[in-house]
């Protein structure tokens, strides 16, 4: 019940709700539902915990954040954000390099002064979120409907695989999607001023 409680409400706010799906309503999501509710990603993860064997470990924000990968896939106009975003938190997750997921929940994270002395992963993306904006963005869509046939689902490779030495030499579809309508608009841009020219 305690792990699946957020990941079920989590997906179904995300959704239902076209503001979960912005940069800013991301992080409240996982603010809200996460960090604030008490999700123990110190118990899931096991952060500087020598006791491998721990059957409390649990990937299950990693799980939610897959989610959130499969639906982007398959609504990829209808997210402010791309899957840049979501690697840096799984990254961050790991790291301990902020405070967002220290501790079991917010009263620890408080008492033993993590709050204090780290910063907020969202600080960090939010000074930076030119990175993580999807040039695709078009939300048209109140409630997101999605596939959840097994043939619709896919291995996120940019996460999985990142690290398989055939996989680096690919680029991300994410990546040249990127590219390609920032290239679109440098080629308008040009042939609006040749327009003017003439």
């Amino acid at each position: 019940g305690w792990d699946r409680t957020s990941q079920l409400t989590s997906l179904s706010m995300l959704l239902l709700d076209p503001y979960y799906r912005t940069i800013p309503g991301f992080e409240v999501l996982i603010e809200k539902e996460w960090t604030s509710f008490g999700h123990k990603f110190h118990r899931r993860i096991g952060h500087h915990d020598p006791d491998v064997k721990d059957e409390q470990r649990s990937p299950i924000f990693v799980q939610f954040i897959d989610c959130v990968w499969q639906v982007l896939r398959q609504h990829p106009t209808e997210f402010e954000f791309t899957s840049t975003m979501l690697l840096e938190i799984m990254d961050h997750l790991y790291s301990c390099r902020f405070g967002t997921f220290l501790c079991d929940s917010e009263l620890q994270r408080h008492s033993t002064g993590v709050i204090a002395q780290t910063h907020s992963l969202w600080s960090y993306i939010n000074a930076q979120r030119e990175k993580y904006h999807n040039l695709l963005y078009d939300p048209r869509t109140e409630v997101l409907r999605i596939d959840v046939s097994m043939h619709s689902l896919q291995l996120w490779q940019e996460y999985y695989m990142r690290w398989d030495q055939d996989e680096l030499t690919k680029v991300s579809v994410d990546m040249r999607m990127q590219d390609l309508v920032r290239r679109c608009k440098e080629l308008e841009s040009v042939c609006a001023r040749l327009e003017k020219a003439l």
